[in-house]
């Protein structure tokens, strides 16, 4: 038996296989001893400590049963989608896009994405999620100053920031873990928790992405409020709960301010009527919902599709011209378009089915978790996914709010990234049943991490 609290903390560790556990049984296990330990000692007893330890028992023992309840979740049916989802991806991107000559996916680059996506998906699902609070605060200042970079140095395609857009789908994970470190009970600490948005929404001004930068806004929004919710900026929730309202009141006339509003309008009602303006801003919505008027049910055999599963051109007399075509130059945002009308609706309705189904389970998965950071962390990506998911159908049904990618499906590096975000998720779920919640002081970390050690060397004779 071991006489001190630490040999017996070791010798219980050393029975517990998932080192992931470890950390947070002996944190647990010493407390209790420490406990037991200073109420033998108020009792005048001797020896507390090696009281303590003998009370508990055999450590071989109790580091066998510790080891059998923390175990990690396995999250099989979670991986096994997604990777089903990523591959059938791969295979539409390339299939569908076979006869666009240079605009096609090229067989390697779709099979290089879904290798490197599956080794973001199984990295970030082994990752240990806790270590990611503890470095919340450099985790948002590397993402800022990846976005700042990328923006400033990488070149541009099309007056755009290319790679930025792509750091800036992982800025409502960053927001969690900022709100996360900015936790206290003052409101000092709710004011650094909203302004740390404003950086990350201005690098979506600079690249520029508006999609990019409602999905910041949006999941920020419910993050702080759902951060509000548990208490993490201490008392008078409804007091913070009224500010967090009057921000999401400002933002909208923040956006009309800068002048994005007055653009926005023009576009929604152009989404709903784009016969309104066929051959300028709606022109997209109006070629896609003329196809959309052929297509069939299930794949039909001689089926041209107006082109779309072809060559990209959609010929005919809309405009009024009998004899002409118009140019229809198919993105890869409107592949599920590609899949409607080549491969009819019930191959687009299964395949949106599949993915809506992984979003409905990875968010069940995210209410039934108890750690508040998990849960928060979670369920920004499944809103993050969500949306995206939600304005790529829009724009293949012909209403053109936004240009979104449909998740695991389209682009190659768009899946690389949804791969490893929605792997986070899974590292929070398997590790869920020793997730704690550390107290917002022993995390607490100030603005700047560097400090200044001041000696005083006194010159007094003596």
């Amino acid at each position: 038996m071991p006489e001190t609290i630490q040999a017996y903390i070791e010798a219980v560790e050393a029975q517990i296989r998932w080192r992931r556990a470890r950390s947070v049984v002996s944190l647990e296990l010493r407390r209790h001893l420490e406990d037991q330990r200073d109420a033998f000692a108020a009792e005048g007893l001797g020896d507390a400590e090696h009281l303590a330890v003998e009370e508990m028992g055999d450590p071989v023992s109790v580091g066998t049963e510790l080891d059998r309840l923390h175990r990690p979740r396995p999250q099989w049916g979670l991986l096994g989608l997604t990777i089903a989802l990523a591959c059938a991806g791969a295979f539409l991107r390339v299939w569908l896009t076979r006869n666009e000559g240079l605009d096609a996916v090229s067989p390697v680059r779709a099979a290089l994405a879904l290798v490197l996506g599956t080794a973001a998906l199984l990295g970030a699902y082994f990752l240990d999620f806790t270590s990611l609070a503890r470095h919340a605060r450099g985790i948002y200042a590397g993402a800022l100053a990846a976005g700042v970079l990328s923006w400033w140095l990488l070149p541009n395609v099309n007056r755009t920031a290319y790679c930025t857009r792509y750091i800036i789908l992982l800025y409502p994970v960053v927001y969690a873990l900022w709100l996360y470190s900015c936790r206290g009970s003052t409101w000092g600490h709710f004011i650094l928790a909203v302004a740390g948005g404003i950086p990350l929404a201005v690098i979506c001004l600079l690249a520029p992405f508006t999609f990019g930068l409602l999905i910041l806004l949006v999941c920020g929004l419910v993050s702080l409020l759902c951060a509000i919710r548990m208490g993490w900026f201490g008392p008078g929730r409804w007091k913070f709960a009224g500010t967090a309202l009057a921000l999401a009141a400002g933002m909208p006339a923040l956006f009309f301010g800068l002048g994005y509003g007055e653009g926005f309008i023009v576009r929604l009602r152009l989404a709903l009527h784009p016969e309104l303006d066929p051959l300028g801003r709606g022109y997209w919505g109006w070629m896609t919902k003329m196809c959309l008027r052929d297509a069939p049910f299930i794949r039909r055999d001689g089926h041209s599709s107006f082109g779309i599963g072809g060559g990209g051109r959609v010929y005919g007399g809309f405009f009024g011209d009998a004899k002409g075509y118009v140019e229809f130059s198919v993105d890869q945002e409107f592949l599920p378009l590609r899949l409607l009308m080549g491969w009819g609706w019930l191959a687009y309705l299964l395949l949106m089915a599949a993915i809506a189904a992984l979003l409905v389970w990875l968010l069940v998965r995210c209410l039934r978790q108890r750690q508040q950071l998990g849960r928060l962390t979670a369920l920004a990506v499944v809103l993050s996914l969500g949306l995206e998911t939600l304005f790529s159908a829009a724009l293949n049904l012909g209403f053109t709010i936004f240009s979104s990618h449909l998740p695991l499906v389209v682009g190659n590096l768009h899946t690389v990234i949804d791969m490893a975000l929605i792997g986070l998720a899974l590292s929070v779920f398997r590790g869920g049943g020793i997730l704690r919640d550390e107290p917002a002081g022993e995390v607490r970390r100030p603005v700047f991490p560097w400090r200044v050690k001041i000696s005083i060397i006194s010159t007094k004779e003596t």
